[in-house]
């Protein structure tokens, strides 16, 4: 196959759902014999900052000359963004021939593996195959049954827990604690942001039973010497940082400092200046604490202007919370329908629940909800959904036709 027809191939596993679980993905791991025993992983499981993170130690590992493997969900235009070999995409050829063995591999399978099954392997294959020196792996939903939580890590890293997801994780904090808290292993280090006190109890108790401990860092990195705006972007750097520190890897002090300040992080936060004198800010914020954080940053770069936000959310998420939060930076709230197979909350839903002194209006394409906006003299933010953010940056970028919209 060549790569148009193996991602739609993998785009194809997309039909069967999200199915949590680990016998597929260890069978698949067994019998492509990766990961390589000897590469350490750092995995990193949460509800808000974990791709953020993961970029950070990223960068900070590449700084002092480490190869390295990211695995990062979901992508923003190309599936190639979701597996980084040392700083760069996977190429297209490396994922069209890896995808080809996998899809022989599972041809006569009772049950094929899932979409993120599949990608998980794929992502294992390449990093093993290029001999990376480590991989920095991010869940994609949960942390317990979730794929890669197949693997034995050399540090468990916890980014802050909160509401996501909860049709699947659980309703309240402790039941999504306990499946983020699954990624613990027996006598490996465990590294924690700030947690709620139901969180961190959960954390303490399944890390006793797993013969470890948790290091909660409760610090942040001056604004100054990280690229990523937001007091919680500082947070992660030293979370980061800590992290990295309980790594079996040297790592230079001078790569710590180099790292954070190169790290780059696509659609958080992300400003695009125009000719105006205005910006366009693409932000992947899609859950009520991710909203808060957002709501924060711009007051801390933007004061008390107020922006044209284009908002667009998947059907699942807390509406009334997360609008209630966006509304307090906005002047004029567009609604939009990305591209994406996912199913999204109706514009006319949304617009019911824009306080009544915003007014709202309704584009049906992001592109056209983006001109609209920019006759505005105003900022505009674009935010709610990890999608719109995608497809918004393709379109700022001129890389529309390579926009790959994907549901996981």
């Amino acid at each position: 196959m060549d790569y148009t027809e193996s991602i739609r191939w993998l785009y194809s596993r997309q039909e069967s759902g999200i199915k949590l679980g680990l016998t597929s993905i260890i069978k698949l791991l067994n019998e492509l014999k990766v990961p390589d025993p000897k590469m350490p992983i750092i995995h990193v499981a949460g509800t808000n900052g974990k791709g953020s993170t993961c970029a950070f130690m990223d960068s900070i590992l590449r700084a002092s000359g480490h190869r390295t493997g990211l695995f990062t969900s979901p992508h923003l235009i190309s599936f190639r963004e979701r597996i980084s070999l040392d700083g760069r995409p996977a190429n297209e050829r490396d994922i069209a021939e890896t995808l080809t063995i996998l899809k022989e591999l599972v041809s006569e399978w009772e049950e094929v593996p899932t979409f993120f099954e599949i990608t998980t392997a794929l992502a294992f294959k390449l990093f093993t195959e290029k001999k990376m020196d480590v991989a920095v792996v991010e869940v994609g939903l949960g942390g317990r049954l979730d794929s890669t939580n197949s693997v034995l890590p050399s540090v468990c890293v916890i980014t802050p827990i909160s509401f996501d997801h909860q049709h699947i994780l659980g309703e309240t904090i402790t039941e999504i604690a306990n499946e983020k808290a699954g990624i613990i292993k027996e006598g490996v280090p465990v590294i924690s942001a700030p947690q709620h006190k139901d969180a961190r109890a959960v954390l303490d108790s399944k890390a006793k039973e797993m013969g470890t401990s948790v290091q909660y860092v409760e610090n942040s990195l001056d604004r100054e010497s990280i690229s990523l705006q937001g007091k919680h972007q500082r947070q992660n750097a030293a979370l980061a940082v800590a992290a990295l520190e309980n790594c079996p890897l040297e790592i230079s002090r001078d790569s710590y400092a180099k790292g954070l300040a190169d790290t780059k992080w696509r659609g958080r936060f992300e400003q695009f200046p125009q000719k105006s004198g205005k910006d366009i800010i693409i932000d992947g914020a899609h859950n009520i604490e991710g909203a808060k954080a957002l709501v924060r940053t711009w007051e801390e770069v933007y004061g008390d202007t107020k922006a044209v936000v284009i908002f667009a959310a998947a059907a699942n998420k807390d509406l009334p919370s997360l609008i209630n939060v966006i509304s307090q930076i906005a002047a004029i709230i567009i609604c939009t329908e990305p591209n994406t197979p996912r199913k999204l909350a109706r514009p006319e839903d949304i617009a019911q629940l824009i306080p009544s002194h915003i007014p709202n209006e309704y584009e049906g394409s992001v592109q056209n909800a983006i001109r609209k906006a920019e006759s505005s003299n105003r900022h505009i933010l674009i935010v709610g959904s990890l999608f719109l953010a995608g497809e918004a940056l393709s379109i700022l970028d001129g890389e529309n036709l390579a926009f790959e919209p994907s549901d996981q």
